[in-house]
């Protein structure tokens, strides 16, 4: 199982954050959540995919694959 950082601009656009980022909002408008427990097989697209139509909640930036892979 891995972690992916994920990092969603102010503008809507989502792509692949740095693995050493901080979760949490960052200086700018952007947001870097980390997607815990993605299984070996799942590549960084399709997380950024299923993360595109997720909802996060406020405040919680660490979002556990299962949420997404629903």
């Amino acid at each position: 199982m891995a972690s992916i950082m994920i990092k969603k601009a102010g503008e809507g656009l989502v792509s692949q954050a740095h693995r050493n980022a901080d979760v949490g909002p960052t200086s700018g408008s952007s947001v870097v959540y980390e997607v815990q427990n993605v299984p070996g097989g799942v590549a960084v697209d399709d997380v950024i995919a299923a993360f595109k139509t997720y909802k996060p909640v406020d405040k919680v930036y660490e979002i556990d694959w299962a949420e997404l892979s629903k």
